[in-house]
């Protein structure tokens, strides 16, 4: 991405937040955080639309949702120079991800601080992690907020798949994400890129087409119309129709054909 095309992307992103506010003025709004970059919705974002939020009769929720949890909630500051060893991050002190998620809404939004000598923040601004959390991973948030002066009641934690039996939607390789949509007969490519992610999240972008070499699948992005139509994917559902369906029985049959290939070949 070029500078031109991350300044684009900060306008939209923000623009993003901002109607989201507008067009949910009360209640609870959660918003995905992480399309591209955590730290800039809290460090340049949220302070713009400070007013906004403050005037809203509800909580904006802030909702990472990629690299650890423990670490994006409660920062690095709360560990000694051997714990950052151990994590083997190399992060300086002005960084954002230094103080973590919650310290930084503080911040901006300060709060109160309950009887028992706890941060919470203010009404109007909050935090989630919606996946990724056991329950080694919930006591390190609490004790590390805790450590900071936090009340553990300022974060929402999700039971998400880590909570059973670590099967995901990744664990047969499912997800499904948009990469291109069309408004007003014009067609825009999109994607998501996590700073804070290792890079498994980032996803395709454009329309997808996906080619089949030696009995292997790869995706080509960024295809026109007409080359997308040429791959292996077919439409399944589209307009309140179904098309192309597949049986339980012809999935079956495929597993059962796949075996005796197998067994044959190793034979």
């Amino acid at each position: 991405m070029n500078k031109d095309q991350e300044y684009l992307r900060k306008i939209a992103e923000y623009q993003f937040f901002k109607e989201m506010l507008e067009i949910h003025p009360t209640g609870i709004v959660s918003l995905v955080s992480d399309t591209f970059s955590l730290w800039d919705v809290v460090t340049e974002f949220v302070p713009r639309l400070k007013d906004q939020i403050m005037a809203r009769d509800g909580k904006l929720v802030i909702r990472p949702d990629s690299g650890d949890p423990v670490d994006i909630l409660c920062g690095y500051n709360t560990l000694n120079d051997y714990e950052l060893a151990e994590k083997r991050v190399n992060v300086v002190k002005d960084h954002p991800s230094y103080k973590g998620v919650i310290e930084l809404l503080w911040d901006i939004f300060g709060g109160t601080v309950n009887e028992q000598g706890f941060k919470i923040l203010d009404q109007h601004i909050g935090a989630i992690y919606g996946d990724s959390i056991t329950l080694e991973r919930q006591e390190q948030i609490y004790q590390r907020l805790a450590k900071k002066g936090f009340a553990a009641t300022n974060i929402v934690l999700g039971v998400g798949s880590f909570t059973y039996q670590m099967n995901t939607r990744d664990t047969l390789g499912f997800a499904a994400k948009g990469a291109w949509f069309e408004c007003d007969g014009q067609g825009y490519e999109i994607y998501k890129d996590p700073v804070t992610d290792d890079g498994t999240k980032k996803s395709l972008k454009g329309m997808v087409k996906v080619v089949k070499d030696g009995g292997e699948y790869a995706a080509v992005t960024g295809c026109t119309k007409a080359e997308e139509d040429t791959g292996e994917l077919q439409v399944i559902y589209q307009d309140g129709e179904f098309y192309n369906q597949t049986t339980l029985t012809q999935v079956r049959e495929r597993i059962v054909a796949l075996s005796e290939l197998k067994a044959e070949t190793e034979a």
